[in-house]
């Protein structure tokens, strides 16, 4: 940086008060340029994050579904599973005359309850599965404005750290 202000100096020395005021306009002028530049790449970054998070939350809401779809899915199995290996128990007990008995009753009431313990764990399993896919998406959804509201303040920053450094030295 001390080259760069020697340089300057030795340009402003020879080139007299006019020469320094047209360099200043001009450095103004640049400086301008630049903040310009930067608030249009903020702005469009801040639409992008925007957008970035949309599209996190859309993902989030899709894979909740295919969550829910799946656990339709495996509770239907569960249950035409245990539609047919009751059945297959019912036969078995009919064909060896005990259909009525307390033993082979308790043993439909026991794939009944299974049945039921079964579904309630999916279902657990299913909530716990959403919840997990929408925390994510939401801390997705927060880096997303923690970048952009952190590209805004770099942008602040620098236009005040430019405007107490050179602002004296254009006057």
């Amino acid at each position: 940086m001390a080259v760069f202000t020697a340089i300057g100096g030795a340009i402003l020395g020879g080139l007299g008060v006019a020469g320094a005021t047209a360099l200043g306009t001009a450095a103004v002028g640049v400086a301008a340029v630049g903040a310009t530049v930067g608030v249009v790449s903020t702005v469009k970054s801040v639409k992008k994050a925007e957008a970035a998070a949309t599209s996190a939350r859309q993902a989030t809401e899709v894979q909740i579904v295919q969550q829910q779809q799946q656990a339709i899915r495996q509770r239907r199995s569960a249950v035409r599973s245990s539609v047919i290996a009751r059945a297959q128990a019912q036969q078995a007990a009919q064909t060896r005359g005990v259909g009525t008995s307390s033993g082979a009753l308790g043993g439909l009431a026991s794939l009944s309850s299974q049945l039921g313990s079964n579904l309630g764990y999916g279902s657990m399993m299913s909530g716990l599965g959403q919840q997990f896919t929408a925390l994510s998406g939401l801390s997705a959804q927060q880096s997303a404005d923690s970048a952009k509201f952190g590209a805004i303040a770099n942008i602040g920053f620098g236009l005040a750290r430019n405007a107490i450094s050179y602002g004296p030295k254009l006057s």
